[in-house]
This record gives C-alpha cells, sequence and structure tokens, in this order.
C-alpha cells in the first residue's frame, strides 16, 4: 500500500496541512499512521465529507492553545495565561534592553499603572511593554492563522506603534526596513530583497508536512538573519516561534535574562552547531512544562 504525507494528502483533497493533521490526530482517517514523528496516510484514503471538513477547521485548536485562549476571555490573572503574558513580555523585551522589572511588567498588564521606581521610567519602556502585551493576545485571537507577510507585518506595527522611535521616525510600524545600516557588527541583507526573502523563507516552512521544534527553531534563524525591520526583529521573531509552537501542539519555551547569552550563541553557530540553540529551547520547555505541572495541564 502507498502511503502519502499530510502534505501530499492535503494537495489531493484541497484543504490545509494544518486540518489534515487534525483529521489524524483525531483518527477520523482510517489506515493513517504515526511513525518517526510524522503521519503516513493510505492514498485511497476515503476523503471526509465537506460536513466533517467545516466542523473541523471551526472547532479545532491544540489543547494547551484552546486553554490559554479560554482563559484570556475570561481575564483570568491568576492562572497560565497571566504567567505565559508576563514572563514572555518581560523575558523578550529585557533582551531588547526595556529596563522595566517584572514586577512592573506585571502590574501594567494586570492593573494598567506602572509599580513606583526609585529610578526614572522611560516612556517607550512603557508603552512597549503595553504593546507586546497585544501581541500576545493578538496572537491568542489568531493562533491558527496561517504564517504570512501580512501576519507578520501586523505583529510588528502593534509592536512598535506609538513608541518613541515611531515619533523620531526611525521605525515605521508594520513595513520593512530601507537603509542597511543596523546592526553595526555583520552586512545587512539589501531592502530590495526583504520581501522576496520572506516569502522563500514562508514557502520553504509551509512545505514541511509535520512541523517539528528545529523547523520553528530554522525559521527563526534565518527570519533574524533577514532582518526586516528597523527594529523589534526578536521580539517579533520569538512571538513567531510562540505562534507557531501553539498552532502545533509543541510546548512553548520562553528565552529568560538567565538563557539569554545561550541563546544568541545559538543564533550565531546555527545551523553548523544546531544542539546550541536547540538545548537552550529545550531548557527553556522544561520550564514552561513545570508551569504546565503547577497548573495541572497535560502535555
Amino acid at each position: 500500500m502507498k502511503y502519502l504525507s499530510t502534505r501530499e494528502m492535503a494537495e489531493k483533497w484541497g484543504v490545509s496541512i494544518t486540518l489534515i493533521k487534525r483529521l489524524c490526530n483525531q483518527d477520523r482517517i482510517p489506515g493513517a499512521v504515526y511513525r518517526e514523528g510524522v503521519w503516513r496516510i493510505p492514498e485511497d484514503a476515503i476523503r471526509v465529507s465537506r460536513t466533517d471538513l467545516e466542523y473541523t477547521s471551526e472547532v479545532e485548536l491544540p489543547e494547551l492553545a484552546k486553554k490559554l485562549q479560554n482563559q484570556k476571555k475570561k481575564r483570568n490573572f491568576h492562572g497560565l495565561y497571566d504567567f505565559t503574558v508576563i514572563d514572555l513580555t518581560y523575558s523578550s523585551s529585557r533582551m531588547a534592553s526595556v529596563r522595566l522589572t517584572r514586577q512592573q511588567v506585571e502590574t501594567i498588564f494586570k492593573k494598567g499603572k506602572v509599580r513606583e521606581s526609585f529610578e526614572p521610567l522611560k516612556v517607550s519602556d512603557v508603552i512597549e511593554v503595553l504593546n507586546h502585551i497585544h501581541c500576545v493576545d493578538y496572537i491568542l485571537d489568531h493562533v491558527m492563522e496561517p504564517l504570512t507577510q501580512k501576519f507578520i507585518r501586523k505583529l510588528h506595527q502593534i509592536l512598535m506603534t506609538g513608541t518613541v522611535d515611531e515619533y523620531r521616525e526611525q521605525v515605521r510600524p508594520g513595513e520593512y526596513r530601507t537603509v542597511t545600516s543596523r546592526p553595526r557588527d555583520r552586512e545587512l541583507l539589501h531592502p530590495d530583497k526583504i520581501h522576496s526573502s520572506l516569502a522563500e523563507l514562508i514557502a520553504g516552512y509551509e512545505k514541511q508536512s509535520d512541523i517539528e521544534r528545529n523547523h520553528i527553531l530554522d525559521f527563526h534563524v534565518r527570519f533574524e538573519e533577514i532582518f526586516p525591520f528597523e527594529d523589534g526583529n526578536g521580539r517579533v521573531g520569538r512571538l513567531l516561534m510562540f505562534k507557531e509552537c501553539l498552532a502545533n501542539g509543541i510546548v512553548p519555551f520562553i528565552i529568560t535574562d538567565e538563557l539569554k547569552m545561550f541563546y544568541y550563541r545559538g543564533l550565531q553557530q546555527w545551523p553548523g552547531i544546531r544542539e546550541y540553540l536547540r538545548d537552550t529551547c529545550l531548557t527553556a520547555q522544561d520550564s514552561y512544562k513545570l508551569l504546565l505541572k503547577k497548573f495541572r495541564i497535560p502535555y
């Protein structure tokens, strides 16, 4: 018997790869088998009815994404959603030189105000933290949306709108950069090639029959190498990793301040020494699993 990959079956039936994976996970394609991390589907498998396909595409979400989405709707500030938004925002913003403490980020998230500080606070730091929180919420609302340039630019627009850099015209929210002056330690891709390079990157990523952790990491590294925006590339890239982990049923990883230097080393050494970035993200993933255990959420 000949077997097809999820990508090949999706093309045959004229549906998305994600939908085929959901049907396999629900045992709704007779004869489909899971081997070495990928689904194999009989070429002559009977097509699921249109009604079932529409029902599946409407309601199915990976369990962790569903849990976070439900807690967000209920504004649960004492559950996994709370910890995820605060930790991801604090850690990723910290790597972008935002100097707010975790407590200050938590107060902004929960109460909409800034915690008292002995040091002056930068207005831009507060705005960028608020924007990052909105980015996480946007991802939870659109977690199954395909990864496109439109989606990437929307995240950047949310992240950078109203910042001091926008006011000074040093960054254009949602728009690709037009110069090659940053960062200073390496030569950047010419602005004229950003759109086509991202299109090629996304197309190659979407061709994968089953998205796994290494595919997400490889996408992340190549996205950062393209460096499409004047500022905010690292935060947007890490937000995209978070989204793709949730969309593909993978426990996400939040790069904390303690893991920052290992993360940077991993980016620099990929793909020569993949273990650096992979092991760093596995460590971060283990920390998130402890959160899942704390809230008794299976993974």
